[in-house]
């Protein structure tokens, strides 16, 4: 009977370390439990090894870069980031020359390939896709709308809406239409100077896209656009909550429904600022808001003979 000599040893880390006098051909990792096992006498050599390529991930890019299943698809891409890619290479993955048979098989793929890419609708869908990714830095879309963007976007251009028409103005209409949809207060004309579109344009465009895909977006509350316009006046928070008031009891009164929300919004937001001494004038409201003067001062009567706040 041979007895190996076998070696207790600390490492620094805190783990320990057995030496036997085996080769070191012998030994074998167990990468689930971190150990290193010889495999001749059964000991284990070592406990608690971690491996070097089991870093962990805290970011987005890490994951997706260590990830066997490549990113979510979305209907922002083209392709919903399923893409195709042909080898123009006649070898298979272990290098060897496919047989003719198979090139020219493979051969038609690539053809086909090629030409399912360069429709006529493949290019209008590329281009407005494309159009979209720079919508989305401007206005500062979430990735849900944006996907909502594309849908709509999607549909109209399978129903041959685009035909036409331009992509921008129909990608203008869905984008407004995606907004109405989500409570976004986007207005008509931010949306058309943003894809540099008329609102004429825009406005033919969306009502044809609301009656085809039989879209019935709800009706815009002026209250939507409180936070927006308050964030670009930077008023107190005061007068935030005076404006949220004097709205709220509008709409419960049914003042101004028939008016445009930034309208009465505006005029609601000049009321307050009077309300509480902010001394922000009325030509400052209507060029940041982009509502004309006569209809806040119109707004502003209404709302203060209904409600008298001041």
């Amino acid at each position: 009977m041979v007895i190996k000599k076998i070696n207790q040893v600390q490492n620094g880390n805190g783990s320990t370390s057995l030496i036997c006098d085996h080769d070191q051909k012998g030994l074998v990792t167990d990468e689930e439990r971190g150990e290193i096992i010889c495999s001749p006498c059964g000991q284990v050599l070592t406990e608690g090894t971690v491996r070097s390529d089991s870093r962990p991930t805290h970011s987005l890019d890490g994951f997706l870069r260590n990830s066997q299943t490549g990113p979510k698809s979305s209907l922002t891409i083209y392709d919903k980031g399923l893409n195709t890619n042909i080898g123009a290479r006649n070898v298979d993955f272990t290098g060897k020359r496919i047989s003719s048979k198979t090139i020219s098989r493979f051969k038609s793929m690539r053809v086909w390939d090629s030409r399912s890419k360069s429709k006529a609708s493949g290019r209008s869908l590329i281009s407005g896709l494309t159009l979209l990714d720079g919508v989305k830095q401007k206005l500062g879309l979430s990735s849900a709308i944006t996907e909502h963007i594309a849908f709509i976007y999607r549909k109209a251009s399978s129903l041959g809406l685009i035909r036409g028409r331009g992509t921008s103005e129909i990608m203008a209409a869905s984008v407004y239409a995606a907004c109405r949809e989500n409570g976004v207060p986007w207005s008509l004309d931010e949306v058309a100077n943003t894809l540099n579109v008329t609102k004429k344009k825009l406005s033919k465009c969306y009502r044809i896209i609301i009656d085809r895909l039989d879209i019935k977006p709800e009706l815009a509350n002026p209250l939507d656009c409180l936070s927006k316009f308050c964030s670009i006046l930077e008023v107190k928070e005061k007068t935030k909550r005076c404006a949220f008031d004097i709205l709220k009891q509008a709409n419960s009164k049914c003042i101004l429904s028939g008016s445009k929300p930034a309208v009465v919004c505006a005029g609601a937001l000049y009321l307050a600022c009077i309300a509480n001494g902010e001394n922000i004038s009325q030509i400052k409201i209507a060029e940041k808001t982009h509502v004309s003067s006569p209809s806040i001062r119109k707004a502003l009567s209404i709302l203060n003979k209904t409600l008298s706040v001041v």
